[in-house]
């Protein structure tokens, strides 16, 4: 599952959403969700660092916290969650950080 994430500024601390309601069943709710970072393109020694707190869940959406990050990088979040079912699925957004100055 793929969402697509438009950018965030490096000044901005933001919450990013991932709606798994296309792959639940009916009665399917979600148990735990965990988000981590891998960097798509440019340098940042700390990717993860960009992460605030743990993953929330609501309904049947889990989010996360983005704060900082490093200009004209890339960050791709990946939330993997488990079911009421015992189901795992992962959900996957890019996230391009950029300076304010530069948009």
């Amino acid at each position: 599952m793929a969402d697509v994430f438009t950018y965030k500024l490096t000044t901005e601390s933001e919450l990013f959403s991932f709606d798994f309601s296309q792959v639940l069943a009916a009665s399917e709710t979600l148990s735990t969700a965990t988000c981590s970072v891998v960097l798509m393109n440019g340098t940042d020694p700390s990717p993860s660092s960009i992460l605030v707190g743990s993953s929330v869940i609501s309904n049947m959406t889990a989010s996360q916290r983005v704060a900082n990050g490093v200009s004209e990088v890339t960050y791709r979040l990946e939330m993997t969650i488990t079911t009421s079912q015992g189901n795992t699925y992962v959900g996957v957004g890019d996230l391009p950080v950029y300076d304010p100055s530069l948009v």
